[in-house]
């Protein structure tokens, strides 16, 4: 079932309801919801593939999506489906498309908290490029359980990090997912497989340089950070990390090849050189240690996190994240030195 509803003044938020509820009438079984998934757009050449990305997820996590449309003017467009999966059950997946330009933060809280379906999870996916001076986004974090995010690709991103360290140091309950730190887990597996060999675990505190070249700024911010908050360095110039004993760090990052995708990780000390390179296939990546204790190269599969893949797992992991939180607080201390 899908209908279009407008209004000259607001957004006819009854008329909605109504048509929610005559869908699910004319199933004649109970219904159920997983969640209620807002997700905010004000860039209109995001808005296919999100809106893509939402319908999807809400098919296999049967959800009431409400996408937030800055980029249209008041209007609300509202489609339904279901899917039987017991005689007398059948799990519901909604979606609502509310145009909200032109209307006032709390007029877009109010109609989210009356959207919404109680007593299940809220999920907000905040696609803008900015946190700062979001009247709205303060306004809905009251209403929402997990705010998810991406600041990969974007071009502001150093920014972007900075205004979620700020956000997770307030304390706010919601939890906080950014699909860019997300998709580094296989990067992070390989890096730490280094060390997990007796004869290079000591080599943890002689590194001296780190390089990392990939394809946009966050991925390779994200990866410094990780680093630095599990080995307790803390940031001493724009370029440097330092450990407890004082010992300096150089950070070299390189920014080559395709957005989101990181192509190289690479740990130095004196003697030992420890890297992880993709290869030309960009499925299979190749780790090498050189220097006065080489190992034979060794080659394994790449295990890309697709964007659903993400997306589940934001939500699916009901904890903070205190690694992620970590390494946000190192990356703004980082990002307050001058380049």
């Amino acid at each position: 079932m899908e209908a279009h509803l407008s209004g000259a003044a607001t957004i006819d938020l009854a008329a909605i309801q109504e048509q929610l509820k005559a869908a699910r009438s004319r199933e004649g079984a109970a219904t159920a919801t997983t969640m209620n998934f807002v997700v905010y757009i004000d860039d209109r050449s995001l808005h296919d593939r999100a809106l893509e990305r939402a319908e999807h997820f809400a098919q296999k996590y049967p959800a009431r999506v409400v996408v937030l449309d800055a980029t249209r003017a008041k209007s609300a467009d509202v489609a339904s489906s279901a899917r039987h999966v017991t005689e007398s059950a059948t799990i519901n997946a909604e979606r609502i498309e509310l145009g909200i330009a032109g209307l006032s933060p709390k007029e877009v809280s109010s109609s989210i908290n009356s959207l919404r379906v109680g007593d299940i999870p809220d999920v907000l996916w905040w696609t803008s490029r900015s946190l700062a001076k979001a009247a709205l986004f303060d306004e809905m974090l009251p209403l929402m359980d997990v705010l998810i995010v991406d600041s990969s690709g974007l071009d502001l991103a150093e920014t972007a990090i900075c205004e979620l360290s700020a956000f997770a140091q307030r304390g706010h309950p919601i939890l906080l997912r950014d699909l860019a730190y997300m998709r580094l887990s296989p990067w992070q597996d390989m890096v730490a497989q280094f060390f997990d060999d007796p004869n290079f675990v000591n080599e943890l505190t002689r590194i001296e340089r780190i390089e990392i070249s990939s394809g946009s700024a966050a991925e390779a911010c994200y990866l410094i950070g990780w680093l630095a908050s599990r080995l307790q360095w803390t940031p001493c110039s724009r370029f440097e990390l330092c450990d407890s004993t004082g010992r300096h760090i150089r950070v070299l990052d390189e920014r080559r090849g395709e957005m989101r995708r990181v192509l190289r990780v690479a740990l130095s000390t004196h003697e030992q050189t420890f890297a992880a390179e993709l290869t030309d296939s960009a499925d299979t990546v190749c780790l090498t240690v050189t220097g006065t204790k080489s190992v034979a190269k060794r080659c394994t599969p790449l295990h890309h996190i697709d964007n659903m893949s993400l997306l589940e797992k934001a939500f699916l992991f009901s904890s903070r994240d205190e690694v992620f939180e970590a390494s946000l607080r190192v990356l703004c201390d980082l990002f307050k030195f001058d380049r």
